[in-house]
């Protein structure tokens, strides 16, 4: 049971995905079992979202070689790969697929540089997030990234082979690309909503302990919330990028078949690929 948090208060839900045994990852979870709205479910050990790989231990390096991981897809900019590379499991294929030419959603930012940018706006983190969202759906580097991405979800067609997709902190990137990918296999966007919320769930004690660390510096409360805002999801974030593709594209499935470019035969690859039978 997990409590989501949605505008002022909190809404308890059961979700079928969980986070599995890596202790050394930042916002690791299986997308498996989430239900199509046919009533199929996302297959286990098939797909995989989370934050960088960089301090996986060699313990979870093999972990995720026993789980099957053969795709590591990286939305992160050249700038992060170079500070913190990936650590990829054995016999893994690594693909390097920025989104961004720079990490737009701050969240590799280091403090003092957030600092220079809130210390007078306690909105600028918020604001910022929806503009990052915008270069998202809108970007041709983003576009060229998301094709990517469903090229090598397309690949990933043998049984019992899984991939993994992450940025930086597992939230934005990565939650856009669950955005695309689950709504091509039919998974309810309410499905999507709180999958992308639980995020404020598995980084919890890391923003928390975060904020607590800068507060202790003497940063002020504009920063402070420019930082929560940053590091956290809002449910308004996914709504906004939402709302301009269905305002500029008519609905999500347009933008998958417009902008991404994936005709009827490869949603149907798709979901044989991920879905139970």
């Amino acid at each position: 049971m997990f409590l989501l948090w949605k505008g002022d208060f909190f809404m308890s839900e059961k979700l079928t995905n969980q986070l599995i045994g890596v202790t050394s990852g930042r916002n690791f979870r299986e997308l498996g079992g989430y239900q199509t709205m046919s009533g199929k479910k996302i297959k286990n050990h098939k797909l995989l979202r989370t934050g960088n790989l960089a301090d996986l231990s060699p313990f979870d390096l093999d972990f995720l070689k026993d789980y099957g991981v053969k795709y590591v897809v990286d939305f992160r900019s050249q700038a992060e790969v170079d500070k913190q590379p990936d650590r990829v499991p054995e016999g893994a294929k690594y693909e390097f697929d920025p989104v961004f030419s720079e990490d737009l959603t701050n969240s590799s930012k280091s403090i003092n540089d957030l600092e220079t940018q809130s210390k007078d706006d306690a909105n600028f983190g918020f604001n910022h997030m929806l503009y990052a969202y915008e270069d998202m759906i809108e970007s041709d580097s983003a576009k060229k990234a998301y094709r990517k991405f469903f090229d090598a979800l397309l690949a990933n067609d043998k049984d019992g082979d899984a991939l993994i997709f992450h940025c930086t902190a597992g939230k934005d990137r990565t939650g856009f690309g669950a955005l695309l990918a689950l709504t091509a296999l039919g998974v309810p966007l309410r499905d999507i909503k709180k999958d992308y919320l639980l995020t404020n769930i598995t980084t919890k004690d890391f923003i928390d302990g975060l904020i607590a660390r800068e507060k202790s510096k003497g940063k002020n409360d504009n920063i402070l919330q420019s930082i929560r805002d940053i590091q956290s999801v809002h449910p308004e974030y996914l709504d906004h990028a939402i709302k301009i593709i269905n305002d500029d594209y008519g609905s999500i499935n347009n933008y998958l078949r417009d902008v991404m470019h994936l005709s009827s035969s490869d949603i149907m690859d798709l979901r044989r690929i991920y879905l139970e039978k």
